[in-house]
């Protein structure tokens, strides 16, 4: 009677519960770490690591790879069994005495390499969730020294402007003597002290940027708060060859996600090529006749007929995506190589302007203002000329620590492009 379709329905339901409970029994991410509070001075080597740890966009990116990774067990396996109940021939006119109860389990067996396309694509999609974990990082870094850059240039300005308030306090003092001893006019007193009061307040103009660089900063790795009291230079600008050898470079990122991406594409042609073969479902199961009372095995093989159509269209697609994504990894090699010899030209520039002002122009100006300064509590030069040699001073040292600045700029864009810097992720 309807014994065997109970027993099919109730092991349906079984079969159900038990993979609710298996999906509960999944882990949730476990929360990021926190934060650890900082103190003292900040090193780059010491941001871009806590960037590594506790970055935000590098935990999603990492999970999501892991995620794709996981994706690959279950592309390997073979599909699900179907369990079929069925209850014919009872109601209506028939009453009840011709009832048939079939229970049979299906399977379905995949031809045309259905499970290994399956399985090529889940690893290639792997791959390329791996790929953009690893280009998330290094721009995540960028995103760091950039901040870090930025942040310690205005600390170096700010260093500078308030030796450039002492430099107009010192004028301030020569011109009240020479106002004392009536050897200038009061006139000269109060330009001295208008313009230190206008460097006083570009001086904490520039303290408030800085202290919403360093809040930037240290968003870079989830800190809302800003514990350290100083940020420590790069270090000593490193003396190899800014071009490199090109067999010593590790793979770029972006690189390595176009090669993934066009792996993908590869592996959907497999997919779509297996996809045109029908899969063959094969049953087997038991009978139970009311009419007769008697029960018999029965066996089933379905095979779809492609008669309409054999996925074509989805065939000539993926191969047009494979050679987009090929294009595509053609182009960021190109891409690559010229910022590459831009970024080796920018650092070969930036160096040598540093060095000129540094090692040329600022003593030259220094020697300057200290004999303006002598000649005109000495009555030999005007204040005027005092005024602008001090400003030529302090408009040098602001732009060395803007030089400095960009010579890292430009070191680390091309420790970025060649991974062999700071800048290179760990796992590179």
């Amino acid at each position: 009677m309807l014994s065997l379709t109970r027993a099919g329905c109730w092991c349906a339901i079984g079969v159900m519960a038990m993979g609710s409970l298996h999906g509960l029994a999944v882990a949730a991410p476990m929360p990021p770490d926190s934060v650890t509070a900082l103190a003292g001075p900040l090193t780059l080597d010491r941001a871009l690591a806590l960037t590594t740890r506790y970055g935000l966009n590098l935990k999603a990116a990492g999970l999501r790879s892991e995620a794709a990774r996981a994706r690959v067990a279950d592309a390997n396996r073979l599909q699900n069994p179907t369990l079929i109940a069925t209850e014919e021939n009872f109601g209506g006119d028939l009453g009840g005495s011709h009832r048939e109860a079939t229970l049979a389990l299906g399977q379905v067996f995949e031809l045309g390499g259905d499970r290994g396309a399956r399985r090529a694509t889940a690893e290639a999609e792997a791959g390329l969730a791996s790929a953009e974990a690893g280009l998330v990082g290094r721009e995540a870094q960028a995103v760091t020294a950039e901040r870090f850059i930025t942040a310690w240039s205005l600390q170096g300005r700010v260093g500078r402007l308030r030796e450039g308030e002492r430099l107009a306090g010192q004028a301030v003092a020569a011109a009240r003597e020479r106002h004392q001893a009536g050897a200038s006019p009061e006139l000269e007193v109060l330009r001295a002290r208008s313009r230190a009061t206008s460097q006083a307040v570009e001086r904490q103009r520039n303290d408030s940027e800085l202290d919403i660089a360093r809040r930037e900063l240290a968003l870079s790795w989830g800190a809302t708060d800003v514990t350290f009291d100083s940020l420590v230079a790069p270090g000593p600008f490193p003396a190899d060859d800014v071009n490199g050898a090109q067999s010593s470079r590790p793979i770029h990122p972006e690189l390595s996600r176009a090669t993934a991406a066009e792996a993908v594409a590869a592996a959907r042609i497999q997919s779509a090529e297996a996809g045109r073969t029908p899969d063959l479902t094969l049953s087997a199961g038991v009978r139970r006749l009311e009419e007769v009372s008697g029960t018999g095995f029965v066996v089933g093989v379905a095979l779809p007929l492609p008669l309409w159509g054999q996925q074509s269209g989805g065939l000539a697609a993926a191969r047009m995506e494979l050679a987009a994504s090929t294009a595509e990894r053609r182009a960021t090699e190109q891409r690559l190589q010229l910022a590459h010899v831009a970024a080796a030209e920018r650092v070969r520039v930036a160096a040598g302007l540093l060095d000129t002002l540094r090692l040329r122009v600022h003593p030259a100006r220094e020697q300057l203002v200290g004999e303006m300064l002598r000649g005109y509590r000495e009555g030999r030069t005007s204040y005027l000329d005092l005024v602008a040699e001090q400003g030529s001073l302090l408009e040098t040292e602001l732009e060395i620590v803007e030089a400095e600045a960009n010579l890292w700029r430009a070191r680390l864009r091309l420790d970025q492009l060649t991974g062999t810097g700071p800048l290179a992720p760990k796992g590179e």
